[in-house]
This record gives C-alpha cells, sequence and structure tokens, in this order.
C-alpha cells in the first residue's frame, strides 16, 4: 500500500508495496512519487494506460479499482480511495494486490480463455441481470466431429486446433463479450447487442472464422475443414441460468442435427 498527500509526496508505504514493484529502499526513502513512477514503467505491458488513470484521478473525489498487467506475466489489482478534509483533497491511499494465481485459476490453460470456474461464478449474474434496453444473447459453441479429428490426428493436433480457436474468440470479442471455455470442445459466448439481428451477425462472423481458417479434417465431411456449430438464445432482462442453458443446448443439438456448420437459434 501507499499513501501519497495532495502535493504528491510519500506518507507511507509498506514494505509489501516495494516488493511488488521492485523499487529500492533508498528510492522509496527520497519521499518522492516521481521518480518511483518512472521506475515502474518499464514493467508495464502498458505504461500509457497505467500513468493516465494515476493523473485522471489523483487529484478528484473518486475511488476507482482496476487491473494493472506486467510483462513478468504478474497481474496486481489496484484500489484508489481518496481522503478529503472540509472538501478539500487531502491524501490518496493506493492498494495494489497480486492477483495472479487467482486469474491463473479462472484461466483455461490451453485455450487462453476464461474456464468453467470462472463461467460458474460469472453467467449466473450475465443470464439473471434485469432488463436494460438491451437484447442479450448467449450462444453454445461446439466444434464439430472433434472426437473424429483426435482420432484422426492426435490429440497433440486436437490442442493445437482449441488453442487456434481460443485466439480466435480472443480477437473477435469485444470487451464487454464474455467466453468461456466450458467442456472439451465447447464454449459459451454472451454479449448484449441493440438488436437481435446484430447478435445473429455477430455469432454468424464466428461461425465462419473457424471454416475460414482452413484446417484440415477430412473427418467432417461435407466440408474437409474445422468447423463449429452454434445454440443461440435471444432475449431480454432476467433468465434462470440452468433452465437458458438446457434450451440453448437443445438448439445446438438441433444445429448439429441439420449438418453442423450452423446456427440454430432459438428466439426467447
Amino acid at each position: 500500500m501507499l499513501l501519497t498527500n495532495a502535493s504528491r509526496q510519500l506518507v507511507y508505504s509498506n514494505p509489501a508495496f516495494a516488493k511488488h514493484w521492485n523499487i529500492p529502499a533508498s528510492m522509496v526513502a527520497t519521499g518522492d512519487e516521481t521518480p518511483m513512477l518512472q521506475f515502474v514503467q518499464d514493467q508495464l505491458v502498458d505504461p500509457g494506460a497505467f500513468l493516465r488513470e494515476v493523473e485522471r484521478i489523483n487529484p478528484t473525489s473518486e475511488s476507482s479499482q482496476d487491473e494493472v498487467h506486467l510483462k513478468d506475466g504478474r497481474v496486481l489489482s489496484r484500489r484508489s480511495v481518496p481522503f478529503e478534509e472540509n472538501g478539500l483533497f487531502q491524501a490518496r491511499l493506493w492498494i495494489f494486490t497480486d492477483i495472479t494465481a487467482a486469474r491463473e485459476a479462472r484461466i483455461d490453460q490451453l485455450c487462453g480463455v476464461p474456464n468453467r470456474r470462472a463461467y460458474s461464478m460469472e453467467y449466473p449474474t450475465f443470464a439473471e441481470a434485469g432488463d436494460d434496453g438491451l437484447i442479450k444473447a448467449v450462444g453454445i459453441m461446439d466444434i464439430d466431429n472433434f472426437k473424429a479429428y483426435n482420432d484422426r490426428y492426435g490429440h497433440a493436433a486436437g490442442d493445437l486446433v482449441l488453442r487456434q480457436i481460443g485466439g480466435l474468440l480472443r480477437r473477435q470479442l469485444n470487451a464487454d463479450d464474455l467466453v468461456y471455455r466450458i467442456g472439451g470442445e465447447e464454449f459459451l459466448v454472451a454479449c448484449k447487442t441493440r438488436e437481435g439481428s446484430d447478435a445473429v451477425s455477430f455469432f454468424e462472423a464466428l461461425r465462419t472464422s473457424v471454416a475460414t481458417m482452413r484446417l484440415t479434417h477430412e473427418g467432417n465431411l461435407p466440408h474437409g475443414v474445422v468447423t463449429a456449430s452454434f445454440g443461440l438464445g435471444l432475449f431480454r432482462g432476467p433468465r434462470d441460468p440452468g433452465e437458458l442453458f438446457t434450451m440453448i443446448d437443445a438448439a445446438l443439438y438441433r444445429a448439429k442435427k441439420a449438418g453442423r456448420n450452423s446456427i440454430c437459434v432459438e428466439e426467447l
């Protein structure tokens, strides 16, 4: 933790703060925030964003919380709380917590997307949230004939396909969208759009992108390449997460039965 006053001078820092940031004790002893900010920049994945948030929020009465990514792979949670006296800003407390292990526990190491554990914690909140005027879309994506792919090409090749699918999903989804690997070759994707047609177009783009990777799959006839099928549910307002999943999973089954490499939409 780090406490600085209105003049950006160090009031207090605990030993864990210097340890998190590898800051020399002599630099901390100066009590000047500026050289410490300059020192940590080389450790950050996005130093510009880090510094902009510091400059934006420091003199305000706002509290904040975000995540900071370091080049060594660590992820720090950053919380900031202001202190005022007689309505005037006096100081700001910064609290940094190493959440790397917690983040890794929620990420599928093969695909690089959130795992089943993250899904079980976050998907119900999305499904049960109230109506905000937007269409909610939840899609279950299944790689077509994936068992046949593993049988023909081997599990190492199958793992490579999953890595590539994970990379595709990370690239095409927006910051507010959700994606989880919920099974061997199954993923759940959730987003919000203004119109149902926008959601269908979004998932159609995902389906097309999988096919256009042109990953050879001779056991997936008549396509001959890796493809994916989707069950898609469109709805507004709160829904029971379990019932919602069951209905969308049934739509996925219909998409696969109809020939795969397709989307079956369930208007809820």
